[in-house]
């Protein structure tokens, strides 16, 4: 909907002096309280006060002193992508015309052909053209972004994505996101969009700076912080100076609770506690100055918002990932000694069994159990006892190299070592290696009637599976085996072969 009683402030880019005071007399006679005129000759001119101050709409004439024809539109359409533009020229060509509406002008106005009532009528309509032009961008920029983000779990790449569109979107030189750090003034630069204008080394003392210099962000408030001209800055920011004309800061948040991540807002304090920093959105640029408009920061204020739902989902995915694998681990690991426990020992010596009988190839067993373990404990305690079945247990893992080999708890004092694809001689082979391993640790055990230190009974078998055959034949076998070497002298092995 226009509203005609808004006072319209417009850019009149007119080198032609009859002209502009021609357009200055029929706003004037129609109405002056609906329009707020700012007159400039050149587009050099236009750039440098659309960097200072903010308009309604432009009137451009197409044939200036410092620029001819299409490129006027364009430079300015560049420089202020948001502003309703309307051709205001002597030329009556219809290709002309055709040409600018399709580079983005709104309107083609030949000069002597309108008095003020359709002028303001003209701008108004291109104000409110452009408006749902831009709002329908807006629109589709953050579905865009926002199905990106709903549907990725990459914090990466939703983060390069965010601060390549963001640029293109305030067509600034540069935008980069990274980690705040409240307890350093280093920062990580965690994406950043691909127009590089500023050197590695520039990017670092400027995000220190800037790190530096708007901590009051997160200890103070939740303000969005947007600087014009670096020139005109405090001291306490000299350190910017020189690097960047012009930035924008946006603070980023993350909730603390996963019920939060689903009600984040814009807020603007902090005071509920139920957020913390997480980092900064930082747009800039090298050498333009920039007037950032109110309805910019909004929009980015809100894609931002999104961001941090990205972020909090990354989060949370990360926690389920370590959960997951700390539950995997609960699944197959013995709590004491941290290697496979009896039910997993079972599942992979089943597949390996059945595996192995379709390729036909050897599979290796190893049974041991700790000499005289019961009265280890009644010895040392159980405490001790426990210390010896994990320093065990480290003596097994470290003889068994290859991935596929596993060592398992088999029970109590129980150990076993499935090694697949392994024959008899490299069987005896992780034997003996375990056997020096273990006199090596020299785990005292003044109760042991065969050594002064911890020894082990060892059976192995060997067998190339059968799949008519059960996997207990293997365990049968290797476990009559350690019968024969407990009821023998004990420390010691015995195998099949």
């Amino acid at each position: 909907m226009v509203v005609e009683n808004k006072v319209l402030k417009i850019l009149l880019v007119e080198d032609n002096l009859a002209d502009a005071n021609y357009i200055v007399d029929i706003l004037n006679k129609y109405n002056r309280k609906k329009s707020n005129l700012k007159h400039v000759k050149k587009v050099t001119e236009a750039i440098d006060t659309l960097g200072r101050d903010n308009f309604d709409a432009i009137l451009l004439d197409l044939f200036l002193s410092d620029s001819q024809g299409i490129e006027s539109l364009d430079v300015v359409k560049q420089k202020a992508p948001q502003l309703p533009i309307l051709i205001f020229t002597a030329t009556e060509d219809p290709n002309m015309a055709v040409l600018s509406l399709r580079q983005g002008a709104q309107d083609y106005l030949i000069k002597g052909e309108f008095e003020g009532k359709k002028l303001t009528r003209s701008i108004q309509y291109a104000i409110e053209r452009q408006r749902s032009e831009f709002d329908l961008r807006q629109q589709a920029l953050m579905k865009e972004m926002l199905d990106k983000i709903r549907n990725s779990i990459d914090l990466e790449a939703v983060l390069k994505t965010t601060a390549t569109e963001i640029q293109q979107f305030l067509q600034s030189d540069r935008v980069l996101i990274h980690r705040y750090e409240s307890d350093t003034p280093a920062t990580t630069v965690v994406s950043q969009s691909s127009d590089a204008q500023l050197d590695p080394c520039g990017i670092d003392r400027f995000i220190e700076a800037v790190n530096l210099s708007t901590r009051a962000i997160f200890t103070e408030s939740n303000t969005v912080s947007a600087v014009e001209d670096t020139k005109a800055i405090v001291p306490l920011q000299a350190g910017i100076r020189g690097l960047v004309r012009s930035y924008l800061i946006l603070p980023i948040w993350v909730g603390k609770s996963v019920e939060y991540v689903y009600e984040m807002l814009p807020a603007t304090t902090n005071d509920d506690g139920d957020r913390e920093p997480w980092g900064m959105l930082v747009a800039y640029n090298v050498s333009d100055t920039r007037k950032w408009q109110d309805w910019e920061i909004n929009f980015i204020q809100r894609l931002t918002t999104q961001v941090t739902i990205a972020i909090a989902q990354s989060q949370l995915c990360c926690r389920l990932q370590t959960a997951n694998q700390k539950l995997q681990q609960l699944a197959i690991l013995d709590g004491l000694t941290g290697i496979a426990n009896r039910r997993y020992f079972d599942h992979v010596l089943n597949k390996e069994w059945y595996r192995l009988a379709r390729e036909q190839q050897p599979l290796s067993l190893i049974l041991c159990d700790i000499d005289y373990f019961k009265a280890y404990n009644d010895a040392y305690g159980h405490q001790q006892g426990d210390r010896c079945l994990r320093k065990i247990a480290q003596v097994l893992r470290k003889a068994t190299r290859r991935p596929a080999d596993l060592a398992a708890r088999y029970g109590g004092e129980e150990f076993a070592i499935i090694l697949p694809n392994t024959d008899s001689q490299g069987a005896l082979f992780i034997a003996r290696k375990i056997m020096s391993r273990l006199a090596k640790a020299q785990i005292p055990h003044k109760k042991s009637e065969v050594s002064d230190f911890v020894t082990l009974s060892i059976g192995i078998t060997t067998k190339i599976p059968r799949s008519k055959q059960s996997v207990r034949t293997i365990i049968d076998v290797a476990d009559r085996l350690l019968y024969q070497v407990k009821t023998t002298g004990r420390n010691g092995f015995k195998s099949d072969s």
